[in-house]
């Protein structure tokens, strides 16, 4: 079944996400330990889940072009690609290529860094680094990340 979200993104996306943007229209802040695996007692970041509207908005990255926030990662990754990071950047699970992150689609942020959806990794949750344009793999699923 095609949704009302996905009519407007243009992508397929997890059925629990979906239902959370109709439960929250005006986007959320959830908590969540990245590192749990090294830090199992650290609290984690607030990252700012956006609402539709805020998914929407649309904004210019000077001298690369203007992108939605949903898909604001092919701006970061044409920079990383422009400046010779290659094809493929590195990860907690090994290297991931770039055209992989740039189809992300982005859901939240947090002081700079993105998270996103990996449609390609049966749509788990990702963070974007945007400091050095490395990824790492958080939650096997949208679900897994809001029931953390």
């Amino acid at each position: 079944m095609e949704s009302n979200s996905e009519n407007i993104f243009k992508k397929e996306l997890p059925n629990v996400y979906i239902e959370f943007l109709r439960k929250n229209p005006n986007g959320d802040e959830i908590e969540f330990n990245e590192y749990k695996d090294e830090a199992p007692d650290d609290e984690g970041r607030y990252w700012n889940i956006m609402g539709e509207n805020e998914l929407l908005e649309e904004w210019e990255m000077i001298g690369v072009g203007k992108s939605a926030n949903f898909e604001c990662l092919k701006l970061y990754v044409k920079t990383q690609k422009e400046f010779g990071a290659g094809q493929f950047t590195s990860s907690n699970v090994g290297k991931v290529d770039l055209n992989r992150v740039e189809s992300g689609f982005v859901i939240g942020d947090e002081n700079g860094d993105y998270l996103y959806i990996d449609s390609s990794d049966n749509f788990s949750v990702w963070v974007y680094y945007h400091d050095g344009g490395d990824v790492r793999k958080i939650a096997a699923s949208f679900g897994e990340f809001i029931n953390n």
